[in-house]
């Protein structure tokens, strides 16, 4: 199921074959608006998969973007696999005090 919108600056696209999601420019609250909902049907449909973001193509990431990876952390049994972390996103999951919900890997 892709969840992204070429029309915005920025957006996520899950994966339909996997628990894999792709964020890619301008994450914010706009972007969580528009495919949060369809995010969690995503992560309901793979629960038990491990889920693995990539955050290579992020430009921009606040508190919605923040929220969307917070969701995932939520909703899995194991610790998201975030790879590609550009240093600005980094920043602000250690910021925000968050970073230990997710694995790091690039």
């Amino acid at each position: 199921m892709p969840v992204d919108d070429q029309q915005t600056q920025g957006g996520v696209h899950a994966d339909p074959e996997r628990a894999h999601w792709t964020m890619w420019g301008e994450v914010d609250a706009a972007v969580k608006k528009r495919v949060g909902e369809e995010l969690e049907a995503h992560l309901a449909a793979t629960a038990d998969e491990p889920l693995t973001v990539s955050l290579a193509d992020v430009t921009f990431i606040d508190s919605g973007g923040l929220r969307l990876l917070y969701l995932a952390a939520e909703a899995k049994p194991t610790p998201p696999v975030l790879t590609g972390v550009p240093d600005r996103v980094l920043d602000l999951l250690k910021l925000s005090g968050v970073d230990t919900l997710f694995v790091l890997a690039d």
